[in-house]
């Protein structure tokens, strides 16, 4: 498994973080994890934590075909995505621009800090949940 799941259940923060080497199926399998968890855990935003992926082998059209799926968590919540290097970035920009309309409040950003100042978290005890 290339990605795990932590919560917050102060601010009810879900921390999806990827990790290694992600490629297509990993990717659609974490995204629709992110969906079961948002009901299981009654999580009111989400962090997609890309910063300990070192091999990112997805094709642009998985991304094209996950942004136009509804938005697991609507507008106007704020959501991050984090994405260190100028490559992640710019996929993340992508999905960013092809879910504009209905994720108009997704932000993509280079640290950890910078999205829990952004969703306004404190203090997180992020601990692991389970999509199962």
């Amino acid at each position: 498994m290339a990605y795990h799941y932590e919560f917050d259940g102060r601010s009810r923060t879900l921390l999806a973080a990827a990790e290694g080497r992600m490629d297509d199926s990993e990717l659609e399998e974490l995204y629709f994890g992110v969906r079961r968890l948002k009901y299981k855990d009654n999580a009111l935003t989400c962090i997609l934590d890309l910063t300990t992926v070192s091999d990112f082998d997805v094709r642009s059209e998985t991304i094209r075909g996950l942004a136009h799926l509804p938005a697991i968590f609507e507008d106007p919540t704020l959501r991050a995505v984090i994405a260190p290097t100028d490559f992640l970035f710019g996929m993340a920009r992508m999905f960013q621009i092809r879910g504009s309309e209905t994720r108009e409040q997704l932000h993509v950003v280079r640290t950890l800090n910078q999205a829990l100042v952004l969703l306004g978290v404190s203090s997180p005890q992020f601990l692991r949940t389970d999509a199962a």
